[in-house]
């Protein structure tokens, strides 16, 4: 019976243990996810931390309390959507901002970016360029490795979105770094959010933990037969 326990205890420990990470990823504001630092909060097994923002230019302010982060688990997909009715702009307005952070530690094998509006009056332009840091996070604006950029846009006649990038072989950490772009350029520009979504191979944590709860018990048994 002492050994039953113990196998239990160790099968709970292992499937568990992405979860014992980090605080569950909750919705909240972008102010809420910066305040988080390096300990961040967990979607799925994987851990996002280190959340940085800033303008880089133009005339509209974003506040980052303004920002809603919606965490998803869909699948073996991972995601992060980031809304606000402020990525808005008409005229000569325009906004450009840089949102940062982390993805770590795992087994990520794409990454996706979604832009969702299809309201820009064209010339004016909404557009999110991602630059992934492979293997790595940032050190400020530094990727101390290799990287891929994603682009997604739409000036009211192009629609660009999605766009996805594979990595072969599979990395551990993904550094992410969206600059948010919009630009009236004498028209307007809104969209209602976009997407970092992070692909994981299949069978799940729980698939593999079930199939070592088979092999252990069925063990047990026959070790009493």
């Amino acid at each position: 019976m002492l050994l039953l326990l113990r196998r239990c205890l160790c099968l709970l420990v292992i499937c568990s243990a992405p979860g014992l990470a980090a605080a569950i990823c909750a919705t909240g504001t972008l102010a809420s996810y910066e305040a988080l630092g390096a300990g961040g909060c967990q979607i799925g097994s994987l851990t996002v931390n280190n959340f940085s923002y800033a303008m880089l230019s133009g005339t509209v302010t974003i506040p980052d309390t303004s920002i809603t982060v919606t965490p998803s688990v869909v699948s073996n997909t991972l995601g992060l959507t980031f809304s606000s009715p402020l990525f808005s702009v008409s005229g000569t307005d325009s906004a450009v901002y840089m949102l940062g952070y982390t993805w770590d530690p795992g087994d990520i094998r794409s990454l996706e970016d979604i832009l969702n509006t299809n309201t820009p009056v064209f010339p004016g332009l909404a557009r999110i360029s991602t630059l992934a840091c492979l293997d790595s996070a940032f050190s400020g604006a530094i990727c101390p490795t290799t990287t891929d950029l994603l682009v997604v846009s739409h000036n009211g006649i192009i629609a660009n979105t999605p766009n996805t990038v594979t990595f072969s072989p599979p990395i551990g950490i993904l550094g992410i770094r969206n600059t948010i772009e919009t630009d009236g350029n004498g028209a307007s520009s809104e969209f209602t959010s976009f997407e970092n979504v992070v692909t994981l191979p299949e069978p799940s944590t729980l698939a593999s933990c079930l199939l070592f709860s088979l092999v252990m018990f069925g063990g047990l048994r026959l070790k009493r037969g």
